[in-house]
């Protein structure tokens, strides 16, 4: 029983699915990192030397208007979805799990900076400063849903101040480059049928379920949902990347802009907190449902708390944790056309999420190491926008972006429960003074309804939740200061 147990415990302490899965979030990669660009759903960004936050997604545009500029403000967002479906314990006894639907998970609860600070030394050269929130996804279940074997919380929080330089190689010509100083808080839970892992190990080992008739023998309830535990993996770490760009006036009319965030590779590390719901260690090694696993350990000459009682207390205490996350690179380029009142613009960009195949869970205590496949995809966002000055301290906008989502119907789960999507956006511009303006946006995401079938047979149980998320709504607000000195 030994092999087939470690390798099912291992799975014990929720592990890969929350580390993993979250990864592939498609709200768990942020483009708001200016309020402007948001206003025209992010189009033109690269390019647009008009917008004093630009400089964030694209270190070339530092100093390319005024000497000293500054952006001070942020986005606040919020989204939702509801879970309608059921959840069964398929491989073990066929019992429905019970529980609500989970109410509404989805929020953004902390304000995405956008603040830029840029200053001109010379002629052909700058510097300058950001701090964004590239990455970020709040995702709380209610505790007792049906779903909580699969998630319970999903929280990313991902910061970074990026100091760079831009060069004007040529008349025409702008070149950046920066370096990202990311830090990455992350907090993941779900609940742990830990009954159904003893029952289907057993199964695995000597082929027939050796528990359950012990159990009604003995007048007990059988093991699946009888020792559920709550696992929780919070972690918060630094790293470092770089980022790099430039800007092309090809015609008068007529910029280029292009900018590239490379990988930055995290080590996760922090702290497995478990929580047994209402049991201790001793009343389950006293269970007379495992009395035929301790007798036919015995039989082998082979060792009860060995191979059980110790990976059981292994699994349910708390322990320190490690993974590595490689977030991906990101590719953009745009354009933008500027005459007179009016400018338009594209922008397309990719991520490379597709490099995030499988991700890996090791323990400083005897939990074993687990790894858990992903099959996440590479994501495409193609965005169109518009801005018309209005009169000389007045300027409106809008845009619409079509994104592609990183999960499909193979890797859905219930913590990434997402599909491609559709952004609509308008933003105001007020020019106050003569050194100060006032930047508002406001904007729509909207998904799809998807289906979800997601099953843990990797884990070891073969829980299934079946049903569908409605679709996915965020509705972002955002508001900013500009000084130009």
């Amino acid at each position: 029983m030994a092999s087939i147990v470690k390798s099912r415990w291992a799975l014990s302490a929720g592990l890969i699915m929350v580390a993993g899965s979250a990864m592939a979030n498609g709200s768990f990669s942020l483009p708001f990192d200016s309020v402007a660009g948001s206003g025209m759903a992010f189009a033109g960004v690269d390019a647009d030397r008009a917008d004093p936050g630009a400089p964030a997604r694209n270190p070339a545009l530092y100093g390319a208007t005024s000497a000293t500029t500054l952006t001070f403000g942020g986005h606040l967002a919020h989204y939702s979805t509801e879970f309608s479906g059921a959840a069964e314990r398929s491989e073990t006894d066929g019992s429905m799990i019970d529980g609500g639907q989970g109410g509404d998970p989805g929020r953004l609860d902390l304000p995405l900076p956008d603040i830029v600070l840029s200053h001109r030394l010379n002629e052909r050269w700058a510097v300058g400063v950001s701090l964004n929130a590239p990455f970020g996804i709040t995702l709380r279940f209610d505790p007792d849903w049906v779903g909580r074997y699969h998630a319970v919380d999903t929280v990313i929080r991902g910061v970074e101040l990026v100091p760079a330089v831009a060069w004007q190689a040529r008349s025409w010509l702008r070149l950046g480059a920066g370096l990202r100083a990311q830090l990455f808080d992350s907090e993941f839970s779900n609940a742990v049928d830990l009954g159904s892992y003893v029952q289907q190990a057993v199964v695995d080992e000597v082929g027939f379920d050796a528990t359950t008739p012990a159990c009604l023998l003995a007048g007990e309830q059988t093991l699946p949902g009888k020792y559920d535990f709550f696992n929780r993996l919070d972690s918060r770490e630094f790293a470092l990347g770089w980022q790099a760009g430039w800007r092309a006036q090809i015609t008068p009319e007529l910029a280029w802009g292009f900018s590239y965030r490379s990988p930055v590779e995290h080590r996760l590390s922090g702290q497995a907190a478990r929580a047994r719901d209402g049991w201790t260690l001793d009343e389950f090694n006293n269970d007379p449902c495992l009395s035929a696993v301790r007798v036919g350990l015995a039989a082998m000459g082979r060792s009860y708390e060995e191979e059980v009682a110790e990976l059981v207390e292994a699994a349910t205490s708390e322990t320190r944790f490690s993974t590595d996350i490689t977030l991906p690179e990101t590719v953009s380029t745009a354009l933008i056309w500027q005459r007179n009142r009016w400018s338009l613009a594209t922008t397309w960009r990719w991520t490379r999420w597709s490099r995030l195949q499988a991700a890996t869970v090791a323990f400083d205590n005897a939990t074993p190491t687990v790894t858990e496949p992903l099959h996440f995809n590479d994501s495409t966002l193609i965005a169109f926008g518009a801005r018309y000055r209005l009169f000389e301290r007045w300027t409106v906008s809008a845009g619409y972006a079509q994104e592609t989502s990183t999960v499909d119907d193979r890797s859905r789960s219930a913590r990434a429960p997402d599909a491609d999507r559709s952004y609509w956006s308008g933003g105001l511009r007020w020019q106050a003074l003569p050194t100060l303006g006032v930047v508002l946006s406001v904007g729509v995401v909207r998904g799809k309804t998807v289906v979800v079938e997601d099953r843990t047979e990797a884990t070891g149980t073969g829980h299934t939740l079946d049903g569908r998320f409605e679709p996915l709504t965020l509705v972002w607000g955002g508001s900013r200061l500009e000084w130009r000195f």
